[in-house]
């Protein structure tokens, strides 16, 4: 019970801080949110693991570098799909990837899962295909359907809770805090190699008319200032407090069980999607939404 509640905690975190940063990314070039998250996570893992005890060897510090590649890729995309497409493609879409690769690759190492799970992964196939627009348009007023931006966030979420559960607790928490300094590293190169100044529209207000001179020209104020970076730290705040959980999780449980549950984030990230921006989600989305539900319940029973 301790490892699903775990689970479902980092659940609730990942879901606010990708809601969180995709609003940041709106304002910002989602590479440039994504750093600042990082950074933030960065530093919280290293205080983390220099409070709890852990001896350091090379294959822990292995794969918690692995794991850092995952989250780096799978955070810039899921950013760059919140930002510029559908919160209810985007999301759902990377989710049901993230529960069911972790279970594959298990899978061909050796693990057998039972019926109930195979039958969840199966039922995940469609699920992708519904939650995706699959068989009509899933556009909206113009926006990519984020398709694209969903699978690949999902297979470098997949690919961190993966790594994760390979480093094991042996190390504490030291492979979690070299996996955000891989993370660091890698979105700060995509930083400083893909992020433009975004250019402000000048908003002009008229001047009184002079008497005897017409209407006066147009000044232009400054541009309205909306931060973005506080949000993005708090993305990082959010996305730390998640994976820190999630490790607990998979020290204390199954990684299925884990990376399954963890992967429920998209809910929280829809519903605040639904609340916050009004966004609508169709017949079509609802079923797969419903099937990935499905997916998700057989995997844990299984």
């Amino acid at each position: 019970m301790t490892a699903i509640l775990l689970a479902l905690g980092a659940a609730l975190a990942y879901g606010a801080s990708d809601f969180l940063g995709g609003r940041a990314s709106t304002r910002a070039h989602f590479s440039l949110v994504t750093v600042v998250g990082a950074g933030t996570a960065l530093i919280i893992a290293l205080v983390a693991a220099a409070l709890v005890d852990g001896t350091l060897s090379g294959t822990p510090l292995m794969w918690g570098l692995v794991s850092g590649l995952g989250s780096g890729f799978g955070t810039l995309f899921l950013y760059r799909g919140l930002a510029r497409a559908r919160v209810a493609v985007v999301a759902p879409t990377s989710g049901v990837l993230a529960a069911a690769m972790p279970a594959g690759l298990a899978v061909v190492l050796g693990e057998r899962p039972a019926p109930l799970a195979v039958v969840g992964l199966v039922i995940a196939l469609p699920a992708v295909w519904l939650i995706s627009g699959g068989g009509g348009d899933s556009s909206d007023n113009g926006r990519p359907s984020g398709v694209i931006d969903g699978v690949l966030a999902g297979l470098g979420f997949g690919l961190l809770f993966f790594a994760l559960d390979r480093a094991g607790d042996s190390a504490g928490l030291w492979p979690l805090a070299a996996g955000q300094a891989t993370a660091f590293a890698l979105v700060g190169v995509v930083a400083l190699k893909s992020s433009r100044p975004v250019p402000q529209p000048a908003i002009t207000t008229p001047r009184p008319a002079e008497p005897g001179r017409g209407p006066a020209p147009e000044e232009a104020p400054e541009p309205e200032s909306r931060p973005w970076w506080p949000i993005a730290v708090a993305t990082g705040v959010l996305a730390s407090a998640a994976t820190l959980l999630f490790y607990a999780s998979t020290t204390t449980g199954l990684l299925t069980i884990a990376a399954v549950l963890t992967s429920l984030y998209p809910a929280g990230t829809i519903v605040l999607a639904r609340l916050v921006l009004d966004e609508r989600i169709s017949r079509r989305q609802g079923l797969g939404l419903a099937l990935a539900g499905c997916a998700v319940v057989l995997i844990t029973l299984g």
